[in-house]
């Protein structure tokens, strides 16, 4: 003799083993890089011989109003752009700071280019990735992606990529 409430309360237990089996493996699943996006305007300049850098404030998603840094070594390698300026692949490093001080640390390589002749403002194109220096809460953080900037009266930065480990 079965009573009628087995039915209802078979579906019930189904749905709650269900629901918990979902739960367990979103749990157990591992962990995915996060979507990581820095936009900043600064100052700085950059030349072929020297290198150069800029700075200033910048917005960052997990970080919120901080400041940012990079710094470009001299070139690597030197040729024509095409347009009478030149193009050089160059290497740096740099960091985005959170209002507390806390660090992402980066070494950056990519390509720093005239927009055409020899006397216009620069681009530069490149990847990072994110290095053991970084401080605080963010220490332990991997995670690379691209970075791009331009020089002129007003500089802009764009970083873009994966961060793991907050």
């Amino acid at each position: 003799m079965t009573s009628r409430y087995v039915k209802p309360t078979f579906a019930i237990l189904a749905a709650l083993a269900l629901s918990l089996a979902f739960a367990a493996r979103t749990i157990a699943a591992p962990a995915a890089g996060l979507n990581w996006e820095v936009h900043g305007t600064g100052s700085g300049g950059v030349n072929l011989l020297t290198g150069g850098g800029s700075s200033g404030p910048a917005m960052s998603q997990y970080i919120g109003n901080g400041m940012y840094s990079v710094t470009l070594n001299p070139q690597v390698l030197f040729s024509n752009n095409g347009a009478g300026g030149v193009c050089d692949v160059v290497t740096g490093s740099g960091s985005v700071t959170a209002a507390n001080g806390d660090t992402i640390s980066f070494a950056t390589v990519g390509m720093l280019c005239n927009e055409s002749d020899a006397s216009s403002p620069f681009h530069y194109n490149g990847t990072y990735r994110i290095t053991a220096g970084s401080t605080g809460r963010f220490v332990g953080v991997a995670g690379g992606g691209s970075l791009t900037m331009t020089f002129g009266s007003t500089n802009f930065i764009k970083i873009d990529g994966t961060i793991t480990g907050l």
